[in-house]
């Protein structure tokens, strides 16, 4: 499923980028021009439209400038725009302040400017403005019909009725009094090139020289490019001539005759052809030499350095973009027509297969033999041996004295009687047929290489790696024993194979595949071309093949290096910056900064990254980075490009300021986060402090209330004694007294331990009876002490830990068990007491002001051994450590015993 839907992408993409075409929502492109930046502009029919490659801007949308119908635009030097609208009014248009000043209400249907005036030309006169004083002088007035104007450095020239005319500031003189009845002319730096009537003109200002060539009877959109060539459109198709001698250097270059409204160059010497909506790229990279004969399946060889090219009416010879049929052959093939498949010579012969049979032609004699009747739809010399692939005999097989060799051992295990190729690769012998792709190895074993549906038409090593392509699913590579399907055109009709490059001939151009590609590439200038087997002459710097229309060579693209980009406009919510070096603005809420590479040829996709500050590089899907909410600061801005697979460009910065509110800056955003953490760093020393000091009121009060207490348990001690030797009624009386003094007593007495005449374990275990006693919790005390004996000091500290986490227990947990753990582990001791409370809250643990948490928290600084305490939702857990101190034996002195003497 990913397999098919990246083919449906692929042939999405083929369709839209077959031709390097821009199409965007503009009407009546009428005319182009460049400025000194390479940026384009149109005429359309609402204003004139920026186009930098990538981005298109509308001047009418952040300056003055009408948005109407516009008949022509061009550039001026430095940097100047004039605009002629369609109804009435010429604009001037400044680049660099973005000013538009209106110059003239004369209605203009073309324009032109040299170094000193802008010539106006109506319907019926021409208008000269000048560019210093902006006064108007009309030199030329009255006519029947104005036909074109243009202008070099110093002058200009007019076609009109009743001739052509040049014009300098001062006068005006006749150069070709002919009457006009269509024609077009175009400046040069020599003089002017124009078409008049049904001959072209070439005119030396210099020399008052004309040269004519009448063999050319139509053009229109007349182009010149530098140095000295001239594009002009003749019946649809744009041929190229030079304009010294106006010899004509190339034809057909379009690859489609087709109407135009204009032709451009821009500094490149790229050709733009400019249509009613759209406009396109014509490919200087292909030259077509069209092909007169009505032919759509063609082949081309060759045959004693010479060009020979087969199609579906016979046989033609060619040579400097002509044609000539070989009548003589042609004839003794056969006198109905015939189709030919292929081309081969072998020494002084040539092998022809054609749809009747294949045939032999002797160079010498010009006689042509008949070796096979039958469909031939292809041929191969493999091992000095003729095989021909049939339409429905599989493959035949011919020695080179054209004796019939038996392949019937082939033609046994073929799925199928259609044979498309025969090829033989790194000994094995590989049958390219109508199911799938058969192999046979040096030993003749027959495998099964690839099964499809579709045809297999052609196979090709590209390294150690083997392709097969099918006529219908596209292009496969073997890869482990398994084919896998590359991003491709469904209908391939043959493969070639050069250096670490495929080629591909389809019936939409021919497709580009390299080993490091994750699709084929379409060359240039090809889409509209259908090529079909041994269509390929030959493969160098430049490729030259026979397609549908013609022989053409098309030159090879080298991997290019993506100029470094560069900053085409930047947009804020107020204003339109263009080419800007650097920028000052205003705090906005989103600023718009277009790159571009202007590379208007460019197929291959370019990505873009872009970071700010010397932060981490972002990707950027277009070249346009949107910024938004910038604080007032200086920025640094660095962006790269590159095409898929290459390296990235060297970065290129651009700084610029924000500006705004002090208060609003990224510096004051520093300081703002600086004096946080201050503040948050002294409240939280507070805080600790503050904690701190309510534990020293607390302690000093905690002693303070001890004092009080032992006084009151004192007096409570005396008087219950007293009361206890009375009657029965001051027995109670002095029970109370003396519940009281325990009561005080108790607390103060196990904050220090005071285990009276009890050791540990009976202490612990006389603990262990009162948690048994308390209602609703149960207890388990697992307590393994062994048989030495502890300092009595340790043996209080460990008791006074139990008590007061078991005390903390029953009054802080709201636990249902409890648990105490106190074991012997090494040379430690370790104190366990776990409850299934409700657990401690952090606050809790922060602030805690009881008893039991300084009596613990003290005994364990005196052993240098922390308190370990867990708490969940499940329960609490706290644990001590104690080092085993054990009790000094006593001495036994050895006394003599006179009775033993």
């Amino acid at each position: 499923m990913d397999t098919i839907m990246k083919k449906l992408i692929f042939l999405l993409l083929f369709m839209l980028g077959s031709f390097k075409c821009f199409a965007f929502n503009m009407q009546h492109l009428n005319a182009a021009t460049q400025d000194n930046n390479k940026n384009i502009y149109f005429s359309s029919h609402d204003g004139v439209y920026r186009f930098d490659g990538s981005h298109y801007l509308n001047l009418s949308t952040f300056s003055d400038l009408p948005r109407r119908w516009t008949s022509d635009v061009i550039f001026q030097s430095p940097g100047f725009l004039y605009i002629a609208y369609k109804e009435k009014d010429v604009w001037q248009f400044n680049l660099n302040t973005l000013e538009a000043t209106k110059l003239s209400d004369i209605t203009a249907i073309k324009l032109a400017a040299n170094n000193t005036h802008l010539f106006m030309l109506g319907r019926e006169q021409l208008a000269l403005l000048d560019l210093e004083t902006l006064e108007v002088i009309k030199p030329l007035s009255k006519k029947t019909k104005m036909f074109d104007v243009s202008a070099s450095a110093n002058h200009g020239y007019v076609m009109a009725n009743d001739g052509v005319y040049v014009i300098n500031a001062s006068s005006t003189r006749l150069i070709d009094n002919t009457d006009v009845n269509k024609g077009e002319l175009v400046a040069t730096p020599y003089g002017v090139v124009y078409f008049l009537n049904d001959h072209m003109t070439s005119y030396s200002y210099l020399n008052d020289v004309k040269i004519v060539n009448d063999e050319i009877t139509s053009a229109r959109h007349l182009r010149f490019s530098p140095p000295y060539f001239l594009y002009y459109v003749d019946r649809g198709s744009i041929n190229q001539a030079e304009i010294n001698q106006l010899s004509v250097l190339q034809k057909s270059i379009n690859p489609r005759p087709q109407a135009y409204k204009d032709l451009f160059v821009d500094d490149e010497q790229n050709l733009w052809a400019l249509d009613v909506s759209h406009f396109e790229v014509v490919s200087s990279k292909v030259r077509l030499d069209r092909l007169t004969a009505a032919s759509i399946y063609n082949v081309i060889a060759t045959v004693n350095d010479k060009t020979w090219v087969g199609t579906d009416d016979g046989l033609y010879a060619y040579s400097d973009g002509k044609y000539s049929a070989l009548n003589n052959l042609n004839q003794q093939i056969s006198k109905l027509g015939f189709s030919v498949t292929a081309l081969q010579q072998e020494s002084g012969t040539v092998l022809v297969t054609t749809n009747l049979g294949a045939y032999v032609i002797d160079l010498n004699t010009e006689v042509v033999t008949q070796f096979f009747k039958g469909y031939v739809i292809n041929l191969a010399i493999i091992d000095k041996q003729i095989y021909l692939s049939t339409n429905d005999e599989g493959v035949q097989i011919f020695s080179s004295d054209l004796s019939q060799i038996d392949s019937g051992y082939i033609n046994k295990f073929l799925p199928h009687e259609i044979v498309w190729a025969t090829k033989k690769l790194k000994g094995k012998l590989y049958i390219a047929n109508e199911k799938g792709l058969i192999s046979f190895n040096d030993r003749g074993d027959a495998s099964i290489e690839l099964e499809k549906y579709a045809p297999v038409a052609d196979v090709q090593l590209l390294g150690n790696t083997l392709f097969a392509a099918t006529y219908g699913n596209g292009l496969f590579k073997k890869v482990n024993g398994k084919w896998d399907s590359v991003v491709s055109p469904l209908y391939i009709n043959e493969l070639h194979s050069l250096s670490q490059e495929l080629y591909l001939s389809t019936n939409h151009g021919i497709h580009k595949f390299s080993l490091d590609d994750a699709y084929t590439n379409l060359l240039e200038g090809t889409g509209d071309h259908s090529f079909t087997p041994n269509g390929i002459l030959s493969i160098s710097d430049k490729i030259v093949a026979v397609s549908n229309q013609g022989v053409i060579r098309v030159k090879r693209k080298r991997h290019e290096i993506v100029p470094n980009s560069g900053i085409s406009y930047i947009q804020t919510n107020t204003k339109t910056y263009l080419n800007p070096e650097t920028l000052k603005v205003n705090n906005s809420a989103w600023l718009d900064i277009a790159l571009t590479n202007y590379i208007y040829t460019l197929n291959d996709h370019i990505n873009y990254q872009y970071r700010l500050n010397m932060s981490e590089w972002h990707d950027i899907p277009t070249p346009l980075i949107q910024l938004n909410k910038l604080n007032p600061d200086a920025y640094t801005l660095e962006y790269r490009s590159r095409v898929d697979g290459a390296v990235w460009s060297k970065p290129q910065s651009f700084s610029f300021d924000v500006s705004g509110a002090w208060y609003s800056s990224n510096s004051a955003m520093w300081f703002y986060a600086f004096i946080a953490i201050g503040l948050i760093i002294c409240i939280t020393g507070f805080i600790f402090f503050w904690l701190q000091s309510f534990h020293r009121v607390f302690k000093s009060h905690q002693t303070q209330l001890q004092r009080e207490g032992l006084s009151v348990a004192a007096i409570n001690l005396a008087n219950g004694i007293d009361l206890c030797n009375g009657n029965e009624t001051r027995l109670c009386d002095g029970l109370v007294k003396l519940k009281k003094a325990h009561d005080i007593l108790n607390p103060i007495a196990n904050s220090h331990a005071s285990l009276g005449h009890n050791d540990l374990a009976t202490a612990i275990d006389m603990l262990h009876v009162k948690c048994l006693s308390r209602d609703g919790i149960d207890s388990e005390f697992n307590v393994t002490l062994g048989k030495d004996v502890l300092t009595k000091q340790l043996q209080c500290d460990i008791y006074a830990v139990l008590y007061h986490a078991v005390e903390n227990v029953f009054k802080h947990a709201s636990a249902t068990k409890i648990t105490v753990h106190l074991n012997k582990v090494g040379d430690k001791l370790i104190l366990q007491i776990i409850d299934n409370g409700k657990g401690l809250s952090i606050l809790t643990r922060s602030v805690n002001f009881g008893l039991g948490y300084y009596v613990i928290n003290s005994i364990a600084k005196e052993y240098k051994q922390p308190i370990k305490r867990s708490s969940s939702r499940k329960g609490t857990k706290v644990v001590a450590q104690f080092p085993i101190i054990l009790q000094p034996k006593p001495i036994q002195s050895r006394t003599k015993n006179a009775q033993f003497i």
